[in-house]
This record gives C-alpha cells, sequence and structure tokens, in this order.
C-alpha cells in the first residue's frame, strides 16, 4: 500500500472514531509501527492530524481535544526553560514529554536519558544533545521501554533532573501511572535524579491511576496549568514543600 492510499485510509478512521494507536494502524494496514509514525508526522506537517503520544488525533477534532493539546504546549514551553544549558535529563515517555523533546532549545548541551522511542526521535541526530535511548522490553505499540534491564541500565547513571509526566498526582495517593510496567521504572528514575519535576495538565491534579508509584515527598516542583478544579489539591501540595508552577 503506497503512502497516499494510508494517508486516505487513516483520515477515513479519524473521521469515524476521531482518535487511532499507532499500534493499530499498523494491523488495519499492513506496514510497520515505524511506518506509522512516518506517516503521521508527515501528515501532522501537512496539517491533516494531531499527532498524540501513541497515535493521532482528527484534525477537526472538537474544541475539547485542541484546548487541551494547547494546555500541553503551554506546560512543555514552561519547562522546556526550566532546563538549563550543560544539565543531565532524565524523561519519560508521555505525550508534555514528547512536546518538551520537539522543544528543547537549539544550543543547549544536554544529556538525556529517555525511554520514549518518540522523543528519542525528536532529539537524535543534534550534535548538542548526548542522547541515550534506554533498552528493556518494547511496549505493544512500540511506544517505550521498561522493564528489568530499563531500571538496572539506570543504574548507571545521576541526572540533574527527571522530568516525569503521570496519570495521577495526588497530595493522599502519591504518585500513579496507568501502566503497570512502568511502576518500577518511574521509581527508579526518581532515585537516579536529583530534582524530579512533575509535568501534569489539570486532569492528572487531584487524581489517582491504577498502579501507585511513590508518595509525593519526592516531588520537588510540579508544572501545571492553571484550573479552578485542580486549585484545592495544588494547595495542599505547596503545604508539602513542593513548589507549584502555574501557566
Amino acid at each position: 500500500m503506497k503512502y497516499q492510499e494510508r494517508e486516505q485510509r487513516i483520515l477515513e478512521i479519524l473521521g469515524d472514531q476521531q482518535t487511532i494507536r499507532a499500534a493499530e494502524l499498523s494491523q488495519l494496514l499492513g506496514v510497520s509501527v515505524v511506518t506509522v509514525r512516518k506517516d503521521l508526522q508527515q501528515m501532522e506537517d501537512e496539517g491533516k492530524l494531531i499527532r498524540t503520544f501513541g497515535g493521532a488525533s482528527a484534525r477537526r477534532d472538537m474544541r475539547g481535544k485542541d484546548e487541551r493539546l494547547e494546555i500541553l504546549h503551554r506546560i512543555s514551553d514552561y519547562t522546556e526553560r526550566e532546563i538549563q544549558d550543560g544539565e543531565s535529563l532524565i524523561m519519560n515517555a508521555g505525550t508534555t514529554t514528547l512536546l518538551l523533546a520537539q522543544k528543547l532549545q537549539w544550543g543547549k548541551r544536554l544529556k538525556v536519558l529517555t525511554n520514549s522511542v518518540y522523543a528519542a526521535g525528536e532529539l537524535s541526530g543534534r550534535d548538542e544533545i548526548q542522547l541515550i535511548l534506554l533498552g528493556g522490553k518494547m511496549s505493544s505499540d512500540a511506544v517505550f521501554t521498561s522493564g528489568r534491564d530499563t531500571i538496572e541500565q539506570l543504574e548507571q547513571y545521576k541526572v540533574d533532573k527527571l522530568i516525569l509526566s503521570v496519570n495521577g498526582i495526588s497530595c493522599t495517593k502519591g504518585l500513579t501511572t496507568r501502566h503497570v510496567d512502568t511502576a518500577d521504572l518511574y521509581r527508579k528514575m526518581i532515585e537516579r535524579a536529583k530534582e524530579v519535576i512533575v509535568v501534569a495538565d489539570e486532569s492528572k491534579v487531584g487524581m489517582e491511576s491504577f498502579y501507585y508509584v511513590c508518595g509525593l515527598e519526592v516531588v520537588t516542583k510540579i508544572i501545571t496549568n492553571d484550573s479552578k478544579s485542580s486549585q484545592n489539591s495544588l494547595e495542599q501540595m505547596r503545604k508539602l514543600g513542593i513548589q507549584v508552577c502555574v501557566c
């Protein structure tokens, strides 16, 4: 199947169901996930869809999702300014960290470790960035690595900052994730970083996801958007000594 045919089929699918994962498209189109990711990137560059973590959304997609994407852009913009020339980072896999990888300013000399295949793709080929894609078990949709090998590899490194995207951050339930394979990995990432910066939009603040990672005592800073729904939770986090940055 040629690119033009794949493009037409992808747009038809998004017209019906608004969102699709790359792994699903790979099966439907009979091509590799790598090919799908390249197609989605080209289609986003042409303004035909919105690439998301693990897949894509329809461009015409309802105001709600466009607003959320704009919020994630604000959070990633703010986070980029927190990263200084010469620092070393860990970035986990997530939509906000992917946007951050796209925005890291050219000229900043950085050491970056990540388990995100997408983020690594954004940062590869830049001479000023020393990039390490953490090895390990590949997720079913070929988006991130995790598991014992990934954790053991992290033991070799100590970094200045961890930029951590989570599915839930709560004063009572701590940090949580929906992926069982990543909870242990996130704990190791936290252990190997001097500063832990959590990036989360208001839909994650005060919420609990499926798997527990750790308590909030490890969090140095949270970067989030301004929202009435999360104000009470953020105020409680400030009282715990966490620096709350609202953008």
